[in-house]
């Protein structure tokens, strides 16, 4: 999964290129993928999690309530109960997330509570 990591960052990343007018098409196809919603996944682990691999495998990076460090490799997210790591900030600078993604965060009153929470 890391090199899938890595790829993903390096493909969200690039910008038009110069010898295909059609990139940008598959680009936003290709982000599209990375965005797309899988509800089982939410069902089974939550909204926190999914939104996390989510935001992770989108280049973004996560920070969880009662921890300093940013999360920024989708091999290394932590593992436990389900429940114990809840999403205190986000920053998706440079990250190919798109609105489409939004349902990954499910209807978490931590994630989307207070809008000062999430950077």
């Amino acid at each position: 999964m890391m090199l899938f990591g890595k790829i993903s960052q390096q493909l969200c990343g690039l910008k038009k290129l110069p010898w295909s007018r059609d990139s940008r098409y598959f680009w936003g196809w290709l982000n599209a993928v990375f965005n797309k919603v899988d509800h089982d996944r939410i069902r089974d682990v939550g909204p926190d999690r999914a939104a996390s691999e989510w935001l992770l495998r989108c280049g973004a990076m996560v920070r969880y309530h009662g921890q300093q460090r940013w999360q920024k490799d989708y091999n290394h997210l932590p593992t436990g109960p389900l429940d114990k790591y809840k999403i205190q900030a986000i920053d998706a600078t440079d990250s190919c997330i798109m609105s489409i993604g939004f349902d990954h965060m499910g209807k978490s009153s931590t994630i989307m509570g207070n809008s000062g929470d999430l950077q």
